[in-house]
């Protein structure tokens, strides 16, 4: 990877903010055990994480998501990739004191991790990288998917999309261009950019665009640090699912779903009037570009898997129907419950989920188990559907089936997250980590 600290833009490293680092940031649904069981809700095979399995997560950052797999799965061996050595240094450090033996880090860009990797991979996972790297970086990921990508290994990629992410093309151009001319940091710089387009909007510069103007009040209260890294990259760039996936494919890597498992729900995450004409199109990929325009999607987090192998019928009910379950360390008590979704509120009745919510507040169970509940009897697509919604509301977690203990690496976890500030809840039993409030 070429170095720039020399010219103008020396605050960026092919292209990408270089001079700060990325702030720590968790996703559960990047988490090991969360893949496998989305992949399975969607009735295809997954990876046997009952026994040992590989992970790669491309773009690492400090390294919060590895650290807590790491600790919690003790069948994975992890490698993260950074270009980026004051993020590695910091997840070394970390991976060090928490005594983390099957968790290393490698410092590259994209381009080299593909070119020297001989490891192949039961997952790959990349979030917050792709619509912010050169379109060539890009190609080395999609080669290394195709490349070391196990068959029937599942593959994970954020990025930003179309239409949601369209209205901020021209708003990340202006910050991008002022950065060179504001003294100081990659932080300074955009701090700069958002109070001039605040003072564009007070000028009523956007008075047609209150999406727009609603944004900028937004950003205004977000962590530099990450604005620096969201907006200052030369490669800023959203893209339509459709050509990300026909991209992808190519590899003989195909779409499976989102692994946020509430746009899996299409007859709660589309608007009703709207489910005919979805289900009416000819491809799917028609149907993830509708999707998109009805969410007014603006990032996606999207499972892919090589060489996919669909379940038969009875089979896919019987690993669905061993999934076990517990509530999370916020799960809401009993009684309805409101849904806040991208397409506005939806009611949970509390016939339906104060009973799920009462027996998993006992004990973890299966979804066999819960299905002998009443609300649920007989409808097993209803109970599919409610521990789905309670499972991106965050209140509900499959558990870590392999039988293994992890109570040592677990509790150092907990330590060190505590004593560096970061928010989050370890749940050893289910391979993850919860929030305790955004970080």
């Amino acid at each position: 990877m070429s170095n720039e600290f020399g010219s103008p833009r020396m605050k960026r490293q092919d292209g990408y903010v270089a001079d700060v680092s990325y702030p720590p940031h968790f996703h559960k649904e990047m988490q090991p055990v969360w893949l496998a069981s989305v992949a399975h809700l969607l009735g295809t095979a997954a990876p046997d994480i009952t026994r040992p399995y590989t992970y790669c997560e491309l773009g690492c950052g400090l390294g919060i998501n590895l650290l807590v797999a790491a600790a919690t799965n003790p069948l994975g061996q992890f490698v993260g990739v950074d270009f980026n050595a004051r993020h590695l240094a910091v997840a070394e450090e970390a991976a060090g004191a928490l005594g983390l033996g099957n968790l290393r880090f490698v410092h590259a860009d994209f381009a080299r991790f593909e070119r020297d990797n001989e490891q192949p991979f039961d997952f790959i996972a990349s979030h917050g990288a792709w619509s912010w790297i050169a379109p060539a970086q890009q190609q080395h990921v999609l080669r290394l998917v195709e490349r070391s990508l196990k068959p029937g290994g599942l593959f994970y990629l954020h990025y930003m999309c179309h239409p949601g992410a369209t209205q901020m093309i021209p708003v990340q151009k202006l910050l991008n261009e002022l950065a060179p001319h504001v003294a100081g940091d990659s932080e300074g710089q955009v701090q700069a950019g958002i109070e001039l387009l605040c003072r564009l909007d007070a000028a009523g510069v956007f008075v047609d665009q209150p999406r727009l103007s609603a944004s900028l009040r937004t950003l205004r209260q977000a962590n530099p640090a990450y604005l620096a890294h969201h907006f200052l990259s030369d490669h800023w760039a959203p893209q339509h699912s459709v050509d990300l996936h026909r991209a992808v494919a190519r590899g003989g890597v195909a779409y499976l779903g989102s692994a946020n498992v509430f746009e899996n729900l299409d007859s709660l995450s589309i608007p009703g009037a709207a489910q005919p004409l979805l289900a009416g199109l000819p491809s799917p990929a028609l149907r993830e570009a509708v999707k998109d325009l009805a969410r007014n999607q603006h990032q996606r987090q999207d499972l892919f898997q090589h060489s996919p192998e669909a379940l038969a019928v009875p089979e896919h009910r019987r690993r669905v129907g061993a999934m076990r379950f517990c509530l999370g360390p916020q799960a809401p008590g009993t009684g309805g419950l409101s849904f806040a979704t991208p397409i506005g509120e939806i009611q949970g009745p509390a016939a339906i989920f104060s009973p799920l919510l009462d027996r998993l507040a006992q004990a973890p169970a299966s979804f066999d188990e819960l299905s002998t509940l009443p609300a649920f009897f007989d409808n097993p697509g209803l109970l599919s559907q409610s521990l789905q919604m309670l499972m991106w509301q965050g209140s509900v977690h499959p558990l870590r089936d392999d039988g293994r203990g992890c109570d040592e690496s677990a509790g150092r976890l907990r330590e060190w997250l505590e004593q560096h500030g970061i928010r989050l809840a370890v749940m050893a039993e289910c391979g993850t980590a919860a929030h305790t409030n955004p970080l």
